[in-house]
């Protein structure tokens, strides 16, 4: 059997490793155009802030290791070009040498990945305006704040990665504005837990222009300005463009492979693409809402991992399922961890879902234990079932477990009633009595009631 995977990262890595663990005799090719073929995409901002010291720290597969450990064939530096499935057939090329070549396989994996958006805003091709999604990204990055000493980054985007690298060119001790369009940082928070994030910002001295986009980029050859639609010009040495990023379909779209609604390859439980004996997974392809049912498009590293080792046991004639996602995700800006898992209330009500929201304030373990912190939980209910649905924990200590609670107990349709009754463990300087998770199912029962 020859199986080949166009892409490397998180999916098609994982896909290679399932796929030679459960045939030990296939022939398994992956094609991979960078030339690194596994690393930590979200390890990138401490990289460039030094808190991870070391490229090699976020490389988390060389390319001769990968290929010795799994006896795969790894070609980086080399660009898939054509699928032909009638054929079964690749066209690539060498990216070293031009050259043109063509592999036949029998079973294909694309994991072709995502690419940051670069809007044609009016200089964006201006030296020092770059965007972050490899580790070559990162390099460029990180030369410039050591060979150019920058003294102002400015962001553009408020998502992830774009809070993130607020905090990491601030370790790198830089002055740091954010430009947002949108009203609130973090879209993917409802307003009034984006708000405790914009204040914590504040706190660290991050200049935030919020409902505000960028209409130029203004410079000589390097950029010097970000002139903003409201008419503001901000001094920048440095800018990152963090408003997102893209599936890369193209090579899909060109074989007749079927697009989803997202704009990702539509694909099944199984990976499986519309056409036969092809299958996608990571960051290029749609997974499942678990409480919607509808296609979603979240491109993380958690996921591309899960469907990469899918993938990789189907083509080896497995029958394993990926069900679906909560598009849980969690991050560190600053002093705070931020995360979230399921519906927000504004996303359920888009469903349909007729919602009850809950606020609280809790703490992370008992009050005489040293080193109390505050925690800020909101949990969205459907008043039909008492099902929670959604949630968000922010604070300095604990936010992780209790969003993993909070999403396990979406995973499996507890209700608000479940969550109090939920077994939690307790011990001073971990929790409560009554944990901050249990208490946030209390106070949601009594309102639902």
């Amino acid at each position: 059997m020859k199986i080949a995977i166009i892409g490397g990262v998180a999916a098609g890595t994982s896909a290679a490793a399932k796929a030679r663990r459960n045939n030990k005799e296939a022939e398994i090719v992956i094609f991979e155009r960078d030339k690194d073929i596994s690393y930590a995409g979200c390890g990138l901002p401490y990289y460039i802030s030094e808190v991870i010291e070391g490229r090699n720290k976020v490389i988390i597969n060389e390319p001769e290791s990968f290929s010795e450990k799994y006896g795969v064939e790894v070609k980086t530096k080399h660009e898939v070009l054509e699928i032909d499935s009638e054929n079964k057939s690749l066209k690539y090329k060498s990216l070293k040498t031009n050259n043109l070549a063509t592999y036949n396989y029998d079973k294909l994996i694309i994991a072709t990945g995502a690419s940051p958006i670069m809007p044609p805003i009016p200089g964006y091709e201006l030296d020092n305006v770059v965007p972050l999604r490899t580790v070559s990204d990162a390099d460029k990055i990180k030369r410039i704040i050591y060979e150019q000493n920058p003294q102002k980054a400015v962001i553009v985007g408020a998502g992830l990665i774009g809070l993130e690298m607020a905090e990491s060119f601030k370790e790198s001790g830089l002055e740091v504005g954010v430009i947002e369009k949108l009203p609130h940082v973090l879209p993917i928070l409802d307003n009034d837990m984006s708000e405790i994030v914009e204040d914590h910002l504040r706190e660290k001295n991050v200049d935030l222009n919020l409902n505000d986009g960028v209409s130029e980029f203004k410079g000589s050859n390097q950029v010097e300005k970000v002139v903003t639609e409201s008419g503001k010009e901000i001094k920048a040495d440095l800018v990152l463009l963090s408003i997102g990023v893209k599936p890369n379909v193209k090579l899909a779209k060109e074989a007749g492979i079927d697009l989803g609604e997202t704009g990702a390859i539509a694909i099944n439980e199984k990976m499986e693409t519309s056409k036969k004996d092809i299958y996608a997974a990571g960051d290029c392809a749609e997974s499942k809402d678990l409480i919607t049912d509808n296609p979603v498009w979240v491109p993380l590293g958690s996921t591309a991992n899960k469907q990469g080792r899918t993938a990789g046991e189907n083509v080896t004639g497995g029958d394993a399922r990926h069900k679906g996602i909560l598009k849980t995700g969690i991050t560190k800006i600053f002093d705070l961890t931020v995360s979230r898992t399921g519906l927000s209330a504004s996303e359920a009500r888009e469903n349909g879902f007729e919602v009850e929201e809950v606020k609280i304030k809790g703490v992370d373990h008992a009050g005489y234990y040293p080193g109390l912190h505050e925690l800020h939980l909101k949990g969205i209910f459907d008043k039909n079932t008492n099902k929670i649905i959604g949630a968000a924990v922010i604070g300095e200590n604990g936010a992780d477990k209790r969003i993993d609670v909070l999403s396990t107990a979406i995973y499996s349709g507890l209700t608000a009633n479940d969550l109090f009754q939920i077994d939690l463990a307790y011990a001073p300087p971990y929790s409560t009595p009554k944990d901050a998770a249990a208490v946030l199912g209390m106070v949601a029962e009594k309102k639902l009631k």
